[in-house]
């Protein structure tokens, strides 16, 4: 039970983290390392047991957190937020992806 509750929370986090498309670069950096820190604490609090169940939520948090905002700033496209478009040949601009 305390697995699957662990697993909703997680998948729940991943799918609020998908409103990140239209922040900021360091707005998406924050939110990623929140994420991640939710995520990564609470698997640590699912593999630790007895006295070891703080350090591994604390490291589980502190590595989430890392790797959350990482992951974040190089998903995030373009350095300033802005959209950038080319000219097709056909004189129309089109969104670079």
């Amino acid at each position: 039970m305390k697995k699957r509750n662990s697993f909703l929370i997680i998948g729940v986090a991943l799918v609020g983290l998908t409103a990140c498309d239209s922040m900021s670069p360091d707005q998406r950096a924050v939110a990623g390392g929140l994420g991640g820190a939710a995520v990564g604490g609470i698997l640590g609090n699912t593999i630790g047991g007895g006295t070891g169940r703080t350090v591994a939520t604390i490291a589980g948090a502190g590595l989430g957190a890392v790797a959350g905002s990482s992951l974040a700033r190089s998903a995030g496209g373009n350095d300033d937020g802005q959209t950038r478009y080319y000219r097709g040949r056909d004189g129309r601009l089109y969104p670079v992806q």
